[in-house]
This record gives structure tokens, sequence and C-alpha cells, in this order.
């Protein structure tokens, strides 16, 4: 787990294989606020008929992390 803060508030990002996704597929991404992930989630289950489903658990944390640094999130200390 990551620590990140942004205007005071503080909220820990996971790291490594996402176990949240394999299980709940697109759901975690809309609890983590997260609208663009679900989206191309979403797109991606689609268009290859499920077999995204393999390879995203093991990128999406990755990802979700550089989107909130990207989003003006710091890591903290």
């Amino acid at each position: 787990m990551i620590t990140l803060q942004k205007n005071g508030f503080k909220k820990e990002v996971p790291t490594g294989f996402s176990w949240t996704t394999l299980c709940f597929g697109v759901c975690v991404s809309l609890f983590r606020g997260d609208f663009k992930g679900f989206v191309i989630q979403t797109i991606l289950a689609i268009s290859t008929a499920g077999l995204a489903w393999f390879i995203i658990p093991f990128t999406y944390n990755k990802i979700y992390l550089d989107r909130c640094i990207n989003d003006g999130w710091l890591l903290d200390n």
C-alpha cells in the first residue's frame, strides 16, 4: 500500500496484483471513483470476449496509482 495525499485528504492505494479486480471486475474502479478506468475496462472486456479479465488484475493497481499521481496526488512520507 502507498499513501497519497491531496488538499489534506489521504488515501491508500494498493500496489501489485489486484485480487479485488480479479473477483469483482469493473466494480472496483467504480468504488474507487475511477470512471475512466471503468470505461476502459468495460470496453476491453467486451472487445476481447472476457479475455482481458486475465490481464487487467496484473496491471490495474499500477495504472490507477499513475492516474492518481497525474491528477495531483502526492506520495505521503
